[in-house]
């Protein structure tokens, strides 16, 4: 029976370790990748021309993506929708935001705010640190299972 049970917490403690460890190369990944985003880019004035409204799947929230027009410093106008939604008061139409472009590439682009930025990078690395945590406290015994 103490056998059945060793097994047991190598196996959950392994899994959720495991599954922290990959997130955290996620993390990793995406902090490297903004963080190269972000020195080749350049940041400008944009304008919200629309939003894209969704309700979350028990239609209780709603969420608003803005799509934003811009000019790049070449002087050419580009339009893009955020990834980044927000609940309850929005962004309105013909709000001023601060957008950040690639400036070889001006379709790839993102508000100039932290919450675009950094909001996965801290979303990954805090989900990484729970499993990796929850992984450890079952193998120390600090976690009953």
């Amino acid at each position: 029976m103490a056998e059945d049970i060793t097994g047991l917490i190598t196996i959950v403690g392994g899994v959720f370790f495991s599954i922290g460890a990959a997130l955290s190369i996620v993390a990793s990944r995406h902090f490297i990748r903004r963080l190269a985003f972000i020195r080749s880019s350049a940041v400008v004035p944009g304008v919200v021309v629309a939003l894209r409204e969704e309700r979350d799947g028990m239609e209780t929230q709603r969420f608003r993506y803005p799509r934003v027009r811009f000019r790049t410093a070449a002087g050419h106008d580009t339009t893009f929708e955020s990834g980044m939604a927000r609940g309850g008061a929005a962004w309105r139409t013909g709000e001023i935001v601060s957008v950040r472009y690639q400036r070889d590439q001006p379709e790839v682009a993102e508000l100039d705010s932290f919450a675009s930025l950094w909001g996965p990078t801290l979303l990954f690395a805090l989900l990484a640190g729970v499993f990796v945590g929850v992984g450890a406290g079952v193998w120390f015994g600090l976690i009953p299972v």
